[in-house]
């Protein structure tokens, strides 16, 4: 899912977007004149190797997420949460969820049977 930069106000702008077994669902509203904001929570399932035996396993996801987007170079180096800089003034729902999802999958993950 694309949204234009300047198809975002004031108003918050609702989104959902499903891969696979995973639903990202959020927010984007116009936080600055330069900056939107995206407030969204991953939730679903995984298939992740075991860190320790390899084997394949179901790992829920329950991840809270919060970005600053910028349309270009930002030039904002106090904000508190991490920005987004996107070069074409379209915001890509899809490549977020792609980029968080391979950050999720570079922790350490265990199978219920290595746990114990």
């Amino acid at each position: 899912m694309k949204i234009g930069f300047v198809k975002v106000g004031t108003q918050p702008i609702n989104f959902e977007i499903s891969k696979e077994k995973l639903i990202f669902s959020g927010t984007l509203v116009k936080f600055s004149r330069s900056l939107i904001e995206l407030e969204a929570k991953i939730t679903g399932s995984l298939i992740m190797p075991c860190d320790i035996c390899a084997e394949d396993f179901d790992s829920s996801v329950n991840e809270s997420v919060k970005f600053h987007i910028s349309d270009g170079i930002c030039k904002d180096g106090d904000s508190e949460y991490d920005i987004i800089e996107i070069d074409n003034s379209i915001i890509d729902l899809d490549e977020i969820l792609d980029s968080e999802v391979e950050l999720f999958k570079s922790n350490y993950f265990s199978c219920p049977e290595c746990k114990n």
